[in-house]
């Protein structure tokens, strides 16, 4: 009997853990609709929550603060939102590529 308990807590906590992270992503996906172009850093960030990464930081031509946050939309695909002096300029969802298959040796022929 205590097996077959072991067992159903077991499979339902796997399944509420897939529920949960499934519904994160989800989350991400209807609070980008709240996302406006010139909003601020911390606007965003209040939106879509603090669980982002940095995707790149640098200055632009005119030496302004340029920086890409990245959220997780669900496991093949992420949010990227383009801060120019802490202002939403742009924002794309991409695709990710998770199997990236490494550059073989080129042959030598002789």
């Amino acid at each position: 009997m205590k097996i077959k308990i072991g067992a159903i807590v077991f499979f339902l906590s796997v399944w509420l853990t897939g529920c949960v992270s499934n519904n994160m992503a989800w989350r991400t996906n209807e609070r980008i609709k709240e996302v406006n172009l010139g909003m601020t850093k911390s606007e965003v960030i209040a939106i879509l929550g603090p669980k982002y990464m940095i995707a790149s930081s640098s200055k632009d031509e005119k030496g302004n603060p340029t920086e890409v946050l990245a959220y997780k939309s669900d496991s093949s695909e992420e949010y990227r939102l383009k801060f120019i002096s802490n202002k939403l300029i742009e924002w794309n969802r991409e695709h990710v590529n998770k199997y990236v298959v490494p550059d073989q040796p080129t042959p030598v022929v002789k």
